[in-house]
C-alpha cells in the first residue's frame, strides 16, 4: 500500500501542504495529511536513504512539515 519513490512521495507531501496554504486544517484533511507523511515515512525507510525520521513534540504547522519532509 506504501513505499514507492521517496522523491514522489516528498513531492505530494509538499504540494498538498503548499496547496492547503495558513487556514486551519480540518479533520479529514489531517487524516489526508497523516496518510500522506505515512507514504513519506515508508518511502524513505525502503529507500535506505539514511533520511533521519524522528517524533516531533508539540503542534507543528504547515511549514514546519514542509520543512521537516
Amino acid at each position: 500500500m506504501y513505499g514507492g519513490s521517496l522523491d514522489q512521495a516528498n513531492a505530494a507531501l509538499r504540494a498538498y501542504v503548499q496547496e492547503h496554504g495558513d487556514r486551519p486544517w480540518t479533520a479529514e484533511e489531517l487524516a489526508e495529511l497523516a496518510r500522506l507523511r505515512a507514504r513519506w515515512t515508508a518511502a524513505a525507510r525502503g529507500a535506505g536513504s539514511g533520511v533521519g525520521i524522528r517524533q516531533v513534540s508539540g503542534p507543528v504547522s504547515g511549514a514546519a512539515v514542509v520543512t521537516a519532509a
